[in-house]
């Protein structure tokens, strides 16, 4: 039986981080450190202030990084890799590479001789060079929606293993729902995970990961099965599980049980009522979607994707920075006077409303 552990942490405060996950830590199989290396890899989907609520907060790191090394780890890494990083993101603006400084922590630059990784016999890609150095990795996550996936998590949260600009074609490359989350469980499943911790002291709802609405929740769930942290805050969020598209994955390989155990706090007991969620989109059943077009790969894939809205651009707030333009893996956009899109080649991942710093990218239900 999977086991999620979820206890209250009111604040970020330093010792009542600590007691959470030390607790939370003793009621879910937390790993053997002794003697071991280990990555810490954050959620820094860019180099934001802790107040904005985007990134794994910086004393969630901290109190994971000092476990480890309290438990005898011979080595603590700490890295993550936005999807547009700066010449040598060392992430300073959001405070973890102070974590780094005053724990000892090695911060990993992700982007530096990235190695390959094969995922299956067709799926091959470039991953942080670390990772063939470390014995575990420590999945260090926000409780936050996502546009493309309803949920960000514990799982997705190693996509970011992908340095920089090669996580776009990934999107191009897997535009379904349900294919880019089998890619997700690949990955994940090839990353050396151990254990996972969401920050939910703090999470967001709405339009999320990045220009949501922030709404204290006041918990840290930890367990050493990802898919299970991403099952408790699903439910907590007022989604059913089936419905998220990496947990469907995951119970349909096998990773996830039918039931979960919650040693602490139970997930159904924390349900938000109100929580603002994306949308789920309707799944097309019967014999053209469930048996046709699976073969017929490519259309299929398009026809789900334009099931979902193309995103607006609101031309009063756009900065004219061209983010979403650099990181568009379908090139649809283009700036001139403003940003211009074309929804035939849209694939609606959603990467642009993800980078852009001023919150004029809209995903209409």
């Amino acid at each position: 039986m999977s086991t999620a552990a979820i206890t209250e942490c009111m604040s970020y405060e330093a010792s009542a981080v600590e007691e959470a996950l030390k607790k939370i830590a003793g009621s879910s199989s937390f790993p053997d450190c002794r003697g071991k290396k280990i990555l810490v890899k954050p959620n820094i989907l860019s180099d934001s202030r802790t107040e904005t609520g985007i990134t794994t907060h910086p004393a969630v790191v901290m109190a994971l990084v000092r476990l480890c090394q309290q438990r005898g780890a011979s080595a603590v890494y700490v890295g993550d890799s936005p999807g547009l990083p700066s010449s040598s993101f060392r992430a300073e603006v959001c405070g973890i590479a102070e974590v780094c400084r005053r724990t000892g922590a090695i911060w990993a630059d992700f982007s530096q001789n990235p190695v390959s990784l094969r995922l299956d016999s067709k799926t091959q890609v470039p991953v942080a060079a670390i990772l063939d150095e470390v014995d575990f990795v420590i999945s260090a996550a926000k409780f936050k929606t996502h546009q493309l996936m309803y949920t960000t998590g514990a799982v997705k949260n190693l996509f970011g293993l992908i340095p920089g600009l090669s996580k776009s074609p990934m999107h191009l490359r897997f535009p379904d729902q349900d294919a880019f989350a089998s890619f997700l469980v690949s990955l994940y499943l090839k990353s050396k995970t151990a254990y996972s911790v969401i920050d939910s002291v703090i999470g967001m709802e709405g339009c999320g990961p990045s220009n949501g609405k922030l709404r204290h929740v006041g918990l840290l769930i930890g367990s050493d099965n990802a898919f299970a942290c991403d099952y408790a805050q699903a439910v907590i969020m007022g989604y059913d599980p089936a419905d998220i598209p990496v947990l469907r994955e995951g119970r349909k390989r096998g990773l996830i049980d039918d039931k979960i155990f919650f040693p602490l706090l139970d997930a159904e007991n924390l349900k938000i009522r109100d929580f603002e969620k994306i949308r789920v989109s309707q799944r097309k059943k019967g014999l053209l979607s469930g048996l046709i077009l699976p073969f017929l790969t490519h259309h299929g894939q398009q026809k789900r994707t334009r099931r979902r809205p193309a995103p607006v651009f609101n031309s009063e707030r756009c900065i004219k920075c061209a983010r979403c333009v650099r990181i568009c893996p379908a090139k649809a956009l283009s700036l001139d006077k403003s940003i211009e899109i074309s929804t035939d080649r849209c694939i609606r991942c959603y990467c642009c409303a993800e980078v852009c710093p001023q919150d004029a990218v809209q995903v209409k239900a």
